[in-house]
């Protein structure tokens, strides 16, 4: 079984490490990139924001490359947390991996978005600073206060 990992973009990847920054000040970060690359398996941004929007973010911090696809609010029919959303992004998925026998692992810090994904059998991991709350939801399969961390655990 191959593992995806798909990410939410904004309060996933951009503030990573747990604290907000302006989008003028973002930049490279070196842990961040070196844990995407000892991610096993494919790397997929799904994002409510516009695809230019995730495809600059992605290039500041120079990482644009660790990703297989954008999936975002101009590329897909519905948006996050709709499941007909997430429906849409994993058959795009299953088209260019050319297999149906993925293991889908959700990054995102929207309570909503990752019961969608759960719905549709996605392994969810909320990214969020008050990640310790994370068991009084059923839907959550794991929690960390930032991505790095979570990446570090996982790989």
């Amino acid at each position: 079984m191959k593992n995806i990992h798909i990410f939410d973009l904004d309060d996933c990847i951009i503030m990573h490490h747990g604290r907000k920054v302006r989008y003028d000040k973002i930049i490279e970060n070196p842990f961040l990139t070196y844990y995407l690359n000892l991610c096993d398996g494919e790397k997929y941004i799904y994002t409510n924001g516009t695809y230019d929007h995730a495809n600059d973010i992605l290039n500041k911090m120079k990482i644009h490359d660790k990703f297989k696809k954008i999936y975002s609010r101009d590329t897909v029919n519905t948006m996050k947390p709709d499941t007909n959303s997430a429906l849409d992004v994993q058959d795009d998925i299953i088209s260019i991996e050319k297999t149906k026998n993925n293991n889908y692992i959700f990054y995102d810090d929207q309570i909503d978005n990752l019961k969608a994904a759960k719905e549709i059998g996605w392994k969810t991991v909320w990214i969020h600073p008050k990640y310790y709350y994370y068991k009084k939801y059923s839907f959550i399969d794991d929690a960390y206060s930032n991505l790095t961390n979570a990446l570090r655990n996982k790989v």
